[in-house]
């Protein structure tokens, strides 16, 4: 029988940490007299550009491409077969890919070239006009990006799970007349053009046989980039100039278009790549030998502001997809010997997740292990106890020995190469992150930021493995805490003893702040033009984003989020949803009286806690022969909750809520909440608070 840990002797000889464990003591942030926190390396300044003469976007690809004109920039995998397999009654596509191909950073930049001259050539766009970009993550939505930007065009972000009416009102909104679109999406952007007034070019990637009307000229985006017609001169943007128009969901359902600098873009490169900023686990900075896998949505600012900071850099960029992104990924065709996914086919050295990944990625290497036999189940754990006492004092995985014989075959799914990750985006559970890290053998570091701060404004240091930490404040931002009086967070609670930290709500300030939200000035929307007075405020002459996420500053100086202020919560693969539009939504209900949706940053769905109209359900009970005495008991009994769950999920679908919008699971309440009984404002507004308290394990079942 082997014993529960080897012996002290052998672990000291054979499984010693290959590098430093210690984490350094000196503070990574410095609170100023006027309450602003700053990285200790900058305080009082920011950094604002990462070298001289590189002001706009068009500047960093063009810096790039001078300096590394022979070296990988893009790579991509070719569709081999493409086929539909049967499963549980529905069709699931399978895909088989090529192994990746490369273009060079000057053969990018040609392509680049080429389709900003044709772009404007075909449609006619001059420099400060919209083209919107609706399509999935990939080199030719990059292309187009840096295709516009080279002509002085903005570019309008839409993500595909924005919904008909969200893509709708984003390209209406912005007066959009071209659209770069996949192929894959046409349908369903030809299904709004008619309300798209005045759109009149569609740029499609890919092939795709939806016949678009006469009214709309379509042109292959593959045509455009291998164009061998005369090059248009360039006309970039100023610095100042707005670069991106990016939506992401809002409180009243509309989607908000966060405007975007050149400079605010620089501004994030800038703090970045500062010397200190983003330090490998060999404590090397990035560099242009590093190669990276693209899979998130490039139409979320974190994935769009990494890629451009990694093409300045020099570095190769993968393209692949979470369908495929290890060998076991929903789209991958099983074949023998397994076909790799994209991350053993690129092996990439720096990856970037959302948590809902890592979650997947935790609970799959969890099963394969406790399905695994006793000894391998035996060694995964002293190999994971090791790296966790390391963990613990600022290190990062196991021994030598203990990584090579149990860890190294993990490491084989992401390439075996990793040797950095970060999460963002949402929340990361403590849990994840040691085991994630352990694992992977490689600095798992959380950052934080939102659209309207140009992504990352804080980012842990490679020794700091306090959970649920994010991190000092980039060269390129600082933080101030704001009083919210009602939720009991304050700048003075440093001076409690029992809490020892500044609290309060979380304001941006820097020159990666956005320039604000987008209004067209002939069709104002009242709630945008509010929403900019709310949430950009200017204190002592700086402006600052308001965040209305509360936080805490520890005496480190790193930032720790608390508590979220607004209702508008971020799940944890990134995706925003707005509680109250969603209630809303639910209101449509016939059996549906007084609703609350419920949702953690930590989960990837919302659920929802509905008090029914007990008449309605009580007739739904009397035709099911179901009792109708004991509220109480209906609310508990399944076929109830079955069918005000249909309901419920058709008001949202006929609400045109997107899938991380509906809540995944119904709970009935049977005492209505009321004014009287302290789960309503006099206003008949839900406290939210009270409400969770009251119904803290009912939430807890309907999570499981």
């Amino acid at each position: 029988r082997l014993p529960p840990h080897p012996p002290r002797e052998v672990r000291s000889a054979m499984f010693s940490p290959r590098r430093s464990t210690s984490a350094s003591a000196q503070p990574l942030g410095v609170v100023d007299e006027r309450g602003v926190l700053w990285k200790a390396s900058r305080v009082g300044s920011f950094a604002s550009t990462p070298e001289p003469g590189v002001n706009t976007i068009w500047d960093a690809i063009t810096t790039a491409a001078k300096r590394y004109p022979a070296k990988r920039a893009c790579g991509w995998r070719s569709v081999l077969t493409r086929e539909m397999e049967p499963a549980d009654g529905k069709s699931f596509e399978k895909l088989t890919l090529g192994p990746y191909e490369w273009l060079t950073y000057s053969e990018l930049y040609a392509q680049i070239e080429a389709f900003g001259s044709a772009l404007v050539s075909k449609t006619g766009l001059k420099p400060g006009e919209p083209i919107v970009i609706y399509a999935d993550t990939q080199k030719d939505w990059m292309i187009a990006a840096y295709g516009a930007w080279r002509q002085g065009l903005k570019v309008v972000t839409i993500y595909s799970t924005l919904g008909e009416d969200g893509a709708q009102y984003g390209i209406s909104q912005t007066e959009a007349s071209v659209v770069v679109a996949d192929a894959k999406l046409l349908k369903l952007l030809l299904k709004i053009a008619p309300d798209c007034k005045k759109l009149k070019h569609v740029v499609t990637i890919g092939s795709s046989d939806v016949s678009a009307p006469p009214y709309l000229s379509v042109h292959a985006m593959a045509q455009m980039t291998s164009s061998t017609a005369a090059l248009v001169p360039p006309t970039p943007s100023k610095p100042s100039e707005c670069a991106v128009i990016m939506y992401t969901s809002g409180t009243t359902g509309r989607p908000k278009g966060v405007m975007i600098s050149h400079a605010n873009v620089i501004a994030l490169m800038a703090g970045t790549t500062c010397p200190t900023a983003v330090l490998m686990s060999d404590g090397t900075p990035l560099n242009s030998a590093d190669v990276y896998l693209a899979y998130l949505p490039l139409a979320h600012i974190m994935e769009l502001a990494v890629e451009i900071t990694l093409y300045f850099l020099g570095m190769a960029i993968g393209y692949g997809s979470p369908h495929t992104l290890t060998p076991t990924s929903i789209k991958m065709k099983q074949t023998r010997p397994p076909q790799k996914g994209d991350a053993m086919a690129l092996s990439p050295t720096v990856m970037v997740f959302a948590p809902a990944v890592l979650d997947k990625v935790y609970a799959g290497i969890k099963i394969k292990v406790a399905n695994g036999s006793s000894l391998k189940q035996t060694l995964f754990g002293w190999a994971l106890d090791d790296a966790l006492a390391k963990y613990d004092k600022g290190g990062v995985g196991p021994g030598f020995l203990y990584n090579a014989v149990v860890f190294s075959s993990v490491q084989a799914l992401l390439g075996g190469r990793v040797r950095m990750m970060v999460a963002g985006s949402a929340p990361l559970s403590a849990d994840v992150q040691k085991f994630v890290q352990s694992c992977f053998n490689a600095p798992l570091r959380q950052g934080y930021g939102l659209t309207e701060t140009c992504a990352a404004t804080t980012l842990c240091a490679l020794h700091d493995n306090t959970p649920s930490q994010v991190g000092p404040p980039q060269e390129s931002a600082c933080i101030t805490l704001r009083d919210w009086e009602e939720g009991n967070y304050r700048n003075r609670d440093a001076n409690d003893p029992a809490i020892g930290m500044r609290r309060g709500e979380i304001l941006i300030g820097g020159p990666a702040v956005c320039l604000g939200y987008y209004v067209n000035e002939r069709a104002p929307d009242a709630d945008v033009v509010k929403r900019n007075a709310e949430d950009f405020v200017t204190i002592n002459g700086m402006r600052f984003f308001c965040s209305g996420d509360i936080g805490q500053i520890t005496p480190s100086g790193c930032v720790q989020i608390i508590d979220r202020k607004k209702d508008l919560v971020k799940l944890q693969q990134g995706e925003y949803i707005a509680l109250s539009k969603v209630e809303n939504a639910l209101k449509n209900s016939p059996y549906v009286e007084v609703p609350m949706v419920y949702a953690l940053s930590s989960k990837d769905c919302c659920i929802a806690l509905v008090c029914p109209m007990h008449a309605a359900l009580k007739s739904f009970a009397q035709q099911k022969g179901l009792p109708t005495d004991d509220m109480g008991a209906l609310c508990a009994h399944p076929e109830a909750i079955k069918e005000v769950s249909k309901s419920c999920l058709g008001a949202c679908k006929a609400a045109k809520l997107v899938g991380f919008e509906i809540p995944k699971k119904i709970g009935l309440v049977a005492d209505t909440w009321t004014p009287e009984n302290g789960m309503l404002t006099a206003a008949m507004k839900l406290k939210r608070n009270e409400i969770v308290a009251r119904h803290k394990s009912e939430l807890a079942e309907l999570y499981k």
